[in-house]
């Protein structure tokens, strides 16, 4: 069961179930919802204001999960001891999204029972658009998911409330399918489109990015099922590339929540996520990616977004946890996340009265307060997909010849201007931090900078190993993106990289987990169609349909 079916079990009511569905649009918004005394039925910007409430990935439980969890599956970084957190133990991407499911009900009903449906073509696209992106990412936590008959509750039906569980393969399918409808009826021209205004918190009604959004994100999802069914996603991986896509460095298209955009939104979550719980270091993965010697004073590092995603130890030493440690690696201390930082930069110990002593470098303390310390603007946004992801996924379908001939000289132009798009939008976003002081960059990296970072052996392309390649750079680029990067690692067979060192640790401790188990009301709720589901085996270690 869903946490939107499962309100409406109890309500059964469908101006309730429409309170129900809006309420959710108070999550990190200060000021949206209608006045106590205002209309019951909601409006339709109030619907789509309602939708983009439940995207971001900033509760608590979902963010430490990210943190304690998916960095070290997908070694993006590593963790010096297993979190406290229960693996999986967030169901908020879940609930967020059955209930956005109702949220989609009636907005659509709302526009059918219009005169003129044709004005509302836009908003529909952008609400398909919206609802693939939360679809895909939720099914690729879970796998198979109720979908098709999910969010039907408004009907009043006994049956919409047991919502049977759709298969992976047929979700990707059908939300590519709302795609290509979105992309082909996304008009920027039409002045008689009805405009949602500032309630699109997105894109802010730029429709010509809504057309690139909906087309990278066919391209991203045909690319990911491409292994597995080459028949349905090769034509459409052929067809993207022939349309508007995300491209620039720029934010209009790196997709996401940008506090910007929607007055009201913070992201307080990220202080929870990054506080004292919070085990995460850069581990030695990641730096052998970005570093060419182990120096301690951080010579060898050759990647600008190193020292943008990451800072060196109490002592500034670049410092990397082994992402498989050994019974001899020594034990970390002190709390490189402690917002006695906000006024004394250097202070990692955290309690002042019990000086320790920080050995690890950790993840950049910025991350954690941009957007949450009172009065800042928040410039780092909560990303759904970037322009050097695009590249990159452009890059892969030249050299692997997926869906189109493969061209090695192609594959290598976008690979490099992957690269360059995420240094430069990483860059920028750390230059327009207000709290980002302490080794602030000022400018982007040069061409000399550049030049010479893109001649270094780990970057250089090589035709032999462009895939794995482009891979890494992908993965590089979703360091904010821990949940899309452990996609990426699963529907390649673990091309991404990892670590060779005392790899049967990995293995040990992290290299079963595939999935998320179901959450309890689904067996308790919804018990008939979770048991045809899994036959009463739910299991983390059960490879999604997406995975090699």
């Amino acid at each position: 069961m869903t946490r939107y079916n499962k309100g409406n079990a109890l309500t059964l009511g469908t101006a309730l179930m429409l309170i129900v569905g809006l309420a959710s649009c108070t999550k990190n918004f200060k000021t949206i919802n209608t006045p106590w005394n205002g209309s019951p039925t909601p409006t339709l910007p109030q619907l789509f204001t309602a939708f983009v409430a439940n995207l971001d990935a900033t509760a608590n439980t979902e963010q430490r999960d990210d943190n304690g969890w998916i960095y070290p599956i997908t070694q993006q970084g590593a963790v010096y001891t297993k979190s406290d957190y229960l693996y999986g133990g967030s169901t908020s991407a879940w609930s967020d999204f059955y209930s956005n499911l109702s949220n989609y009900t009636a907005a659509m009903n709302f526009i059918t029972a219009q005169p003129d449906t044709a004005i509302y073509t836009n908003v529909k696209a952008m609400l398909k658009t919206l609802r693939a992106y939360q679809a895909i990412k939720v099914s690729n936590f879970w796998g198979d998911i109720p979908f098709s008959k999910a969010g039907q509750a408004i009907s009043n039906s006994t049956a919409a409330l047991t919502p049977a569980y759709d298969s992976q393969q047929s979700i990707y399918l059908s939300c590519l399918s709302d795609l290509t409808w979105a992309v082909n009826n996304l008009s920027a021209t039409d002045a008689t489109q009805f405009a949602l205004g500032t309630s699109d918190g997105v894109l802010n009604g730029n429709i010509t990015q809504w057309i690139k959004f909906a087309n990278s994100l066919r391209l991203r999802f045909a690319l990911t099922i491409y292994g597995k069914d080459p028949t349905d996603a090769g034509p459409i991986i052929a067809d993207a590339l022939t349309k508007p896509l995300l491209s620039a460095y720029t934010t209009a298209d790196n997709i996401g929540l940008y506090e910007a955009n929607i007055a009201g939104l913070t992201f307080p979550a990220r202080a929870y996520s990054f506080g004292t719980e919070c085990r995460l270091r850069m581990g030695t993965c990641m730096w052998e990616w970005m570093s060419s010697t182990n120096a301690l004073d951080g010579s060898g590092i050759f990647d600008p977004r190193c020292t943008i995603f990451f800072e060196g130890n109490n002592a500034n030493q670049w410092n990397p946890y082994p992402q498989n440690p050994t019974s001899s690696t020594p034990a970390e201390q002190g709390d490189p996340y402690n917002t006695l930082r906000d006024a004394d930069w250097a202070n990692k110990d955290g309690d002042p009265s019990n000086p320790t002593t920080n050995l690890y470098a950790n993840f950049n303390y910025y991350w954690s307060r941009d957007g949450v310390i009172s009065g800042s603007n928040g410039a780092i946004p909560e990303l759904f997909m970037t322009a050097a992801e695009v590249h990159f996924l452009k890059a892969e379908a030249y050299a692997g010849g997926y869906g189109v001939s493969q061209d090695m000289a192609t594959a290598q132009t976008e690979y490099y201007a992957g690269i360059t798009a995420s240094v430069n939008f990483w860059t920028t976003m750390a230059m327009t931090s207000s709290v980002w002081v302490v080794n602030k960059p000022t400018s982007l990296p040069n061409n000399a900078t550049m030049t010479a970072f893109l001649a270094n052996p780990v970057v250089a392309f090589n035709s032999a190993t462009a895939l794995k390649q482009i891979y890494a750079q992908e993965w590089i680029d979703m360091i904010r993106q821990p949940w899309d990067a452990w996609t990426l690692m699963r529907r390649t067979g673990i091309m991404t990289p990892q670590d060779p060192n005392n790899a049967s640790y990995y293995t040990t401790t992290y290299g079963g987990y595939q999935r998320y188990t179901y959450p309890s009301s689904e067996s308790q709720l919804n018990y008939n169609n979770w048991y045809a589901e899994t036959k009463g085996v739910d299991v983390v270690s059960a490879k999604i349909w997406i995975a090699k």
